[in-house]
């Protein structure tokens, strides 16, 4: 620009168009936009940018310059450009390509399972790192152009062929657990894919195969299977019922055993049935006994309601038997386990009546059959301390043979025993109530307490039970009376058992006092006059 001269702007022109150029360029690199039609557009633009420049020629030099020189230019530099673009293209492509299967084979390297192709022969073409570990050679290279013939047991690449000559007949890929042995001896599983490899014409070409080692995993799966099956054993043949109860409510797994308690409904107890439906049906077929006044829905309401929680529970079937129910809840739904508890319930009962039988023969007396002292007093505390608390009346009898040591000195003692549980009878038959108490009170004194009862009724009682003894006419000649006789004492409330006692004691006396074979009432002035 400095020097100037005609060819100034032409040469601005020029630079200018080279720039262009050169953006364009750049600006289909970055867009990826490459091959043939991209060079033949930037060929062209060369081209037409060098053929610009003649335009700006001195107008003496513009027509000789464009006829000799600018289309022979243009077609120059467009072939040029054209040839030159196609190859740079073509070395991208090439780097491109070399990139990426050098990324992709140190991917296939890295893979910590075997990767290879053979041919249909069975040829080892190309194969990873982990292939040449698997079959013991020393780096992959010993195995291309080899067969599997050459690294296992002739039965083992048998099967191995057979299993490849297969894929490649069908021409579908095939996932094979393969279980493998070594020639030194080792042996283990694979799980193989194996995939026919096609060119672009779809031809056949070779077999991809994939291996993975799954040793461990068989392992793992067979010890699996044998604490399962330990398990089922053990669920089979222990003596309890054993179910376990999704959050929903059905049956997600149950032993034998609890099919086997539950005999009527044991074909809808099983894994998927719902607990409200296996209830229903148990008290629809008879099976369990419900609760008195309970409809079948309310009570497997309550029973499936209660299922989720904590619990011990023990019932009763319609067949007698017991069972106990053990609930625990677990992370999705509950665990119960059933044990048949009916010898330990009928062991209890056994027990709870004899307790009950030896604590009525610890408060009987022997020779009576009444209530002995010690019972009485237990009862008569007990019926005191109702009536202070209810403000209801308690009333109490003593009774007293009239001559008895002359009875015993006259006939004899067992003659005196007959006569008191003849006198024993006639008490317990004018005590009609269930909470009466007749008592052996000591030798030849009986005694009764009458809860709510007044003073008037026990009188009541008092004379009956007098004239009952009359109509037996029991011998005594040694009594006045002729036969035997009793005098009776009758008191009601007071402020302590002692109290209550001391007044029954005293109407005795005064019964006796009265000629005997009588009954008299406590009165407040009666101590008075004592």
């Amino acid at each position: 620009m400095h020097l100037g001269g005609e060819g100034l702007l032409a040469g601005i022109v020029c630079i200018v168009a080279a720039a262009s150029i050169g953006v364009v360029s750049r600006f289909l690199e970055r867009s990826r936009v490459r091959g043939l039609p991209a060079m033949t557009y930037l060929g062209l633009w060369a081209a037409a940018g060098n053929v610009l420049c003649f335009l700006f020629l001195p107008a003496n030099a513009i027509g000789p310059a464009f006829n000799t020189a600018a289309l022979p230019l243009g077609a120059i530099v467009f072939a040029s450009t054209l040839i030159s673009g196609m190859a740079l293209v073509q070395d991208g492509r090439r780097r491109e390509v070399i990139q990426a299967n050098h990324m992709y084979r140190a991917v296939i390297e890295a893979l910590p399972d075997c990767l290879n192709v053979k041919d249909a022969e069975g040829c080892f073409l190309i194969a990873n790192p982990a292939t040449a570990h698997l079959m013991g050679a020393r780096n992959t290279s010993q195995l291309i152009g080899r067969t599997d013939y050459d690294f296992y047991p002739t039965d083992i690449a048998a099967e191995f062929r057979a299993d490849e000559q297969a894929v490649c007949a069908d021409g579908r890929p095939r996932t094979i657990e393969q279980q493998v042995r070594h020639r030194d001896g080792r042996s283990g599983w694979l799980s193989t894919l194996k995939a026919p490899l096609t060119d672009e014409r779809g031809n056949f070409v070779g077999l991809i195969t994939h291996n993975r080692d799954i040793t461990e995993l068989r392992e793992l799966q067979a010890e699996y299977e044998r604490q399962r099956t330990l398990l089922s054993d053990a669920m089979t043949h222990m003596a309890d019922a054993v179910a376990m109860f999704g959050d929903d409510g059905r049956i997600v797994f149950c032993n034998e055993r609890y099919r086997e308690f539950f005999p009527l409904t044991a074909d809808i107890r099983v894994p998927g049935a719902s607990i409200q439906e296996v209830l229903l049906a148990a008290a629809e077929r008879g099976e369990e006994k419900l609760p008195e006044g309970m409809s079948a829905q309310e009570w497997a309401n309550k029973l499936s309601g209660n299922l989720t929680q904590a619990g011990d529970l023990r019932f009763q079937l319609a067949d007698g038997r017991w069972l106990e129910a053990r609930s625990r809840p677990t992370t999705d739904g509950c665990l119960v386990v059933l044990s048949d508890v009916t010898q330990s319930q009928l062991a209890e009962e056994a027990l709870r009546s004899l307790n009950n039988h030896l604590k009525i023969l610890a408060d009987t007396d022997g020779l009576t059959g009444l209530v002995n002292r010690r019972g009485f007093d237990q009862a008569l505390e007990r019926e005191v301390r109702n009536a202070q608390r209810t403000g209801r009346p308690v009333s109490l009898l003593l009774i007293d043979l009239d001559r008895f040591k002359a009875y015993n000195d006259l006939y004899g003692h067992p003659a005196g025993d007959e006569c008191l549980r003849a006198v024993a009878e006639c008490l317990r038959l004018v005590l009609r109530r269930p909470l009466d108490v007749a008592a052996r009170y000591g030798g030849e004194e009986l005694a009764a307490v009458l809860p709510d009862t007044d003073l008037t009724g026990a009188v009541e009682v008092a004379e009956a039970f007098s004239r009952a003894l009359r109509s037996r006419r029991l011998p005594h000649d040694a009594s006045e009376k002729g036969r035997v006789t009793a005098s009776v004492g009758v008191a009601m409330g007071g402020s302590s058992v002692r109290e209550l006692l001391l007044r029954a004691d005293e109407a005795l006396y005064t019964a006796k006092g009265a000629g005997r074979d009588a009954v008299r009432a406590w009165r407040p002035a009666q101590r008075a006059s004592a």
